[in-house]
């Protein structure tokens, strides 16, 4: 009486796995792949998030309590550290003077440029546009271009005009406009 009762099993399981056909099949291969997932991924990471926990408390503890108690995040904290990661409107001469010592470091002379600053009413940010004629190889131009977005990261290209004035000629006239985003004070 066991054997058939396995057989029988057996046979509706078999029966039961033909009827699926693709979408079945499909959804199967889902179900198996996001226990893996978890398995894989989701269980190793909450125990490391566990162990990050203790020693955060062991190195507390071990401080006296003098440790910072981590505050609850809120859209507020978040909007407030967004804005405090711009520069103010103070810093411009700072800024300015990494943008010049880039081009130095590239072997460009920055001539005389345009600025403008423009503030919206309803953002907390304002805008510094820094138009500068350059002139250069192409190389040395992108590389000053790269430098200064990685040196400021408050700046964004805008644009960037590229004129030579014969094929052969080795040196570009470029127009480079930054955006510089500024917190307000």
């Amino acid at each position: 009486m066991g054997g058939s009762a396995v057989n029988r099993l057996q046979w509706t399981m078999k029966r039961w796995l033909l009827g699926l056909r693709w979408p079945g099949w499909a959804g199967l291969g889902l179900l198996v792949f996001a226990a893996a997932l978890y398995a894989g991924a989701v269980q190793p990471a909450k125990q490391r998030l566990r162990a990050l926990d203790q020693e955060a408390a062991e190195l507390a503890r071990k401080s006296g309590g003098r440790a910072a108690v981590a505050e609850p995040v809120t859209g507020r904290s978040q909007l407030s550290n967004f804005y405090a990661f711009f520069p103010l409107t103070r810093s411009v001469p700072d800024v300015m003077a990494q943008i010049e010592h880039t081009a130095r470091a590239h072997e460009l002379m920055l001539e005389k440029g345009e600025y403008r600053l423009s503030r919206e009413s309803e953002f907390r940010l304002s805008r510094y546009q820094i138009t500068l004629p350059v002139r250069g190889s192409y190389t040395d131009i992108r590389g000053f271009v790269n430098d200064v977005l990685d040196a400021v990261p408050a700046v964004a290209l805008e644009d960037l005009t590229l004129k030579r004035e014969a094929a052969d000629d080795p040196e570009l006239e470029a127009k480079v406009r930054f955006l510089l985003y500024l917190g307000v004070e």
